[in-house]
């Protein structure tokens, strides 16, 4: 059987070992996929470790095949992460499972809430929009809502896992997707947030301060940017100390603080509405990094893919570190990734320059280059 689960691999291998071994036993998988998300989390803050060496730690704690999603779906809302997740799942094809981290929150529970949300009636319309225009953000102002039509509605949905979940199950759901879903409560939060580095903030901060005037005019054609936040923006920018204090104030009461930080880096990145157009037409998965433990497991499942699997031809050493394999047939270093992306559609090669520029933005941040 081949089952699916989210992580990020922000953890030491010995704390992923366990988690994986856990998730590989209860599931009984023969071949255990890992999705992540790249260099930037959901929480809207870069990640600890590049992309590359979390995938290291994932294939050295025991997962099997590594899928990357794209940097459009890492910095998206948390429903479209898990919508593009599915999608990509769903499109790799041979996936029997999909497994779900919750918390105190049963299948019954989780399956009730997304067929209310599939449906969404006027009402629970209604409530939500009543809440979000008493000041609530919106996944807050949804959790309150279900609870009028959910037993422990608002309990449930008032954790991210949970919320994630129910993404997830509804996405599989409306893409008649054959992948069947199974909950593993969890009580720990394996993946806490990790502070930035005083200079990480810095460099951060000031790379921000400049883009804030110097795209000013083109704030509200920044993925995800509307007139309102781009007034909220200016309102504030004269007050800006650093980034995390920025973000608070934008955000304030009424809006997610991860979403507001997630905006500013696809400023950053220049990430403009009309690349995410684009990604959207390939139904969020235009392709997908993979990095393989098992061999015989990435070429069966490669085989019947209907995604571009971008395979870097990356394994895992004995530190956990990702080595280059070498092409044996050419005997040239080029890897398979460029000649794979070289034969991709110009719109999705277009889309994947961008996220090359954006992995070096990231590297400047963390102090890498």
């Amino acid at each position: 059987m081949k089952a699916a689960f989210f992580a990020d691999f922000t953890q030491n291998v010995e704390t992923e070992e366990r988690r994986v071994g856990g998730m590989r036993a209860r599931l009984g998988a023969d071949c255990l996929i890992g999705v992540m998300s790249g260099n930037y989390l959901q929480n809207g803050l870069p990640s600890p470790m590049m992309a590359r060496q979390r995938a290291g730690c994932a294939l050295a704690a025991g997962v099997d095949l590594l899928m990357r999603q794209s940097n459009y779906a890492s910095l998206s809302s948390l429903g479209i992460y898990a919508f593009s997740g599915a999608k990509v799942l769903d499109k790799l094809g041979g996936v029997d499972v999909l497994a779900l981290e919750t918390e105190q929150a049963s299948r019954e529970e989780l399956e009730e809430i997304v067929r209310l949300l599939i449906a969404n009636p006027r009402e629970l319309q209604q409530k939500v929009g009543d809440y979000k225009r008493q000041g609530m953000p919106f996944y807050q102002a949804q959790a309150k809502a279900m609870g009028a039509y959910v037993s422990r509605g608002s309990e449930i949905m008032s954790s991210q896992r949970n919320v994630f979940a129910v993404e997830c199950i509804k996405a599989l759901k409306l893409m008649y997707s054959k992948i069947a879903t199974v909950c593993v409560p969890v009580k720990a939060d394996l993946n806490a947030e990790v502070a930035l580095t005083g200079a990480a903030l810095k460099r951060i901060s000031d790379q921000l301060r400049y883009q804030l005037y110097l795209l000013e005019d083109e704030l509200s054609d920044i993925y995800g940017g509307y007139e309102q936040l781009t007034e909220r923006i200016l309102q504030h920018r004269a007050a800006f100390v650093d980034f995390h204090q920025f973000a608070g104030e934008v955000a304030g009461s009424e809006k997610e603080l991860s979403d507001v930080r997630k905006y500013f880096f696809r400023l950053l990145c220049h990430m403009k509405k009309s690349a995410a157009g684009i990604w959207r037409m390939y139904d969020f998965s235009p392709y997908c990094m993979v990095y393989w433990q098992k061999e015989a497991c990435f070429k069966e499942l490669a085989q019947g893919s209907k995604i571009c699997l971008l395979d870097e031809r990356l394994a895992a050493g004995a530190d956990g570190k990702l080595v280059e394999q070498q092409a044996a047939s050419t005997g040239k270093a080029e890897r398979s990734f460029e000649r794979q992306a070289a034969s991709m559609e110009r719109s999705k090669r277009n889309l994947l320059k961008l996220e090359e520029r954006a992995e070096y933005l990231y590297r400047l941040q963390m102090g890498l280059e």
